[in-house]
């Protein structure tokens, strides 16, 4: 009973042991990389940026060859309860508590030179996929 106990004992201090090395190990590398984790969402979220940023260029530049950008920059975006509108038309899109309210103009520029997504995303809801 005795040698069973001590192998027991034995056995928790061992894996005691490896659970301390394993976090220590962790720590180190989200130290010393700023995250593995953050990183990856980091990366999503900017490549989520760029498809919204080329897909906001594309759309703008029709509307600029197609001389429609100067009458259209200075009207409203707005977007609430599940709808966006601008220019005299609604448009339902999927998220709901999605809020956003500024003209084409400035959400371009807040979309392409701030990076802002929300700027982004009305504009690709109110302009079409």
């Amino acid at each position: 009973m005795v040698i069973f106990m001590k192998k027991a004992q034995g056995s928790l201090e061992y894996s005691a042991m490896v659970a301390l090395a394993l976090v220590i190990i962790l720590i180190t590398v989200f130290w010393f990389g700023e995250g593995v984790v953050p990183k990856a969402i980091k990366s999503t979220e900017q490549n989520q940026l760029l498809a919204y940023q080329n897909n906001v260029e594309t759309k703008v530049q029709y509307l600029k060859t197609s001389g429609n950008w100067e009458s259209l920059k200075t009207q409203t975006i707005s977007c609430s309860n599940g709808q966006c509108e601008f220019n005299g038309e609604t448009k339902d899109i999927d998220d709901s508590t999605f809020t956003y309210s500024d003209t084409l103009e400035n959400a371009y520029n807040k979309c392409i030179y701030e990076n802002d997504l929300d700027s982004c995303k009305a504009i690709v809801y109110v302009l079409g996929e």
